[in-house]
């Protein structure tokens, strides 16, 4: 979930109840009301906070914002109030590079936008032919509103991961794509719960059937009220990564994934609050 995305998402919040607040949760977040639903169509910058806002140029600590920290979540079905309340867009993006955890992303962006997710055609649908089927779709009926990135990214270690991301002429990110055989197309719904923001990746194509959601922050997701509807944690599981799903999709190891998780059971990583003894000033 990086500037760009923020830029591009509108918000709504749902209460989940009493939180465990972080330190790094100010007076910028004031404490949501007792109604399920409050602030629809808030843009998405407020996930990231003001510091995104700023020329990154004026700002002193602009190193420590190519950290990005987030953990990320199994989910079975998108809840309800997601596809009511929540912002949406497509995305498109192809690895240039991806081993190990370490990747360079190209990724084309549709704000506003949700696209039907037609089921995976093993005869026609290899090496990217499905993503770029439906990105052709898309630049057609929307390429005017779409934004285009490319991103370096590191390895996650306890939810924290290295990312600079700069912006990319949509015509060359275009190209590349068209001719990128590690491809990932998703439909993604964004959607405050208490004071975090969550988005969720609903995958299309040989990712199809797989969901992920997110939370980031703008310091270590700890303390952090989990929602029901996050079935176990994967933030350092690189299986769900999408620069290892681009290369080995879903439809290949799903389904023994769902066999272990059905034996092992849930995991969630234990990262207390600052209340319990960690110091993020």
């Amino acid at each position: 979930m990086r500037e760009s995305d923020a830029r591009l998402a509108g918000e709504s919040r749902v209460r989940l109840g009493p939180s465990a607040a972080d330190a790094e949760t100010d007076a910028r977040h004031a404490p949501t009301a007792a109604t399920s639903c409050e602030g629809i169509g808030r843009t998405c910058e407020g996930i990231r906070g003001p510091a995104y806002a700023r020329d990154m140029s004026d700002n002193p600590d602009a190193d420590q914002l190519e950290f990005e920290f987030e953990r990320k979540f199994f989910v079975r079905e998108l809840p309800g109030e997601v596809l009511e309340h929540g912002s949406r867009q497509v995305i498109v993006q192809a690895y240039l590079f991806a081993e190990d955890g370490y990747a360079v992303r190209v990724r084309i962006a549709f704000p506003d936008r949700q696209v039907d997710l037609p089921p995976f055609d093993d005869a026609i649908d290899f090496c990217g032919a499905y993503e770029r089927r439906l990105l052709e779709k898309l630049l057609r009926s929307d390429g005017e509103g779409a934004a285009a990135t490319i991103a370096v990214k590191s390895p996650a270690v306890a939810g924290e991961r290295y990312e600079m991301e700069a912006e990319l002429d949509l015509d060359v990110a275009t190209q590349i794509l068209r001719r990128a055989p590690n491809m990932i197309l998703k439909n993604r719904h964004s959607l405050w719960y208490d004071e975090d923001g969550w988005e969720f990746d609903v995958f299309g194509g040989q990712n199809e059937g797989l969901i992920v959601a997110e939370c980031e922050r703008l310091a270590p997701v700890v303390g952090l009220r989990i929602p029901e509807f996050c079935v176990t944690e994967v933030s350092e599981d690189l299986r769900f990564t999408n620069d290892y799903l681009s290369k080995e999709p879903w439809r290949q190891w799903g389904g023994m994934y769902m066999t272990e998780l059905a034996a092992r059971g849930p995991h969630f990583m234990d990262l207390p609050g600052p209340q319990e003894g960690t110091d993020f000033a």
